[in-house]
């Protein structure tokens, strides 16, 4: 069953991740906008080409929406422990993100000064090297930015880049690649402190095996984890209902045997979410 954000202001509620969560959706209520259709996207395959802007909630309506949600919980003597972008799709990809997320930080600062809530973004990492973009990451708590997999083969199987979609910074034409050596070196020069988290799993679509925790591929990933070094590592198993019908969810204990993994090979503040 596709899981949609429903409203602009979803939650809270509780994140293996993130403890207390509260959603801010950016993108349309009634479908998912992306420029990746990931295999495992628990909003469903894409059914649209691009962000339509009038069916983008405007800043004033995000404000408005947070504003209440923060007054409510207020009243009821609840701090969220994060205000998360996440939604349907990509939330770099509203054209005002920017200052959508300056101003949820200020209110995020008046509802709750003495304790304020730190601001997580949930990407996919396609518009990091967009300046404007780059900023309003800088003034969150969280960066999480996703890397499924170390080859560009798997990244592409697993990601499926939309090349028509009009928002994102992929060039039309551009081999996979060119892309995810770009993509590697955005992440690489991103100048705040960010995370990576990654979605382990096995299975096929359309007939291609996939799996981003062994051999070459793991080896390729940790390669590329060891070239970035991020400020730490998420790694989690499937959860929701997934739009591609043979994937396979990791155990517990072999999540945890890849963050050992990652450990002894001297990355720091590793995490497994099962």
């Amino acid at each position: 069953m596709t899981f949609f954000h429903h409203h602009i202001i979803t939650g809270p509620i509780r994140s293996r991740r993130l403890g207390l969560s509260l959603g801010v959706n950016l993108l349309p209520l009634q479908n998912k906008v992306c420029n990746y259709d990931c295999v495992y996207c628990e909003c469903g395959w894409n059914t649209v080409a691009e962000a339509q802007p009038e069916r983008l909630p405007r800043p004033e309506a995000v404000e408005e929406a947070l504003d209440k949600a923060l007054t409510e919980l207020r009243q009821q003597g609840v701090r969220p422990d994060s205000i998360t972008f996440s939604g349907n799709g990509e939330p770099t990809l509203h054209p005002a993100f920017a200052t959508i997320v300056g101003k949820v930080k200020a209110w995020a600062e008046k509802h709750y000064p003495q304790d304020t809530p730190g601001l997580t973004v949930i990407s996919n990492a396609t518009r990091i090297e967009v300046p404007e973009v780059a900023e309003a990451l800088g003034l969150c708590r969280r960066v999480l930015l996703k890397l499924d997999a170390g080859t560009p083969a798997m990244y592409a199987r697993i990601n499926q880049v939309q090349k028509g979609f009009r928002l994102g910074t992929y060039t039309q034409g551009e081999a996979a690649e060119t892309y995810f050596e770009r993509l590697i070196g955005n992440l690489k020069a991103f100048p705040h402190p960010f995370m990576v988290q990654t979605l382990l799993f096995r299975g096929e679509h359309q007939g291609a095996a996939i799996d981003n925790t062994s051999g070459r591929e793991w080896e390729a990933y940790v390669e590329k984890l060891l070239l970035i070094r991020p400020q730490g590592v998420m790694l989690y198993g499937l959860d929701r209902e997934t739009p591609a019908k043979d994937l396979q969810k990791l155990s517990a204990a072999e999540l945890e045997q890849k963050a050992e993994d990652l450990r002894h090979r001297g990355l720091k503040n590793i995490s497994a979410f099962f």
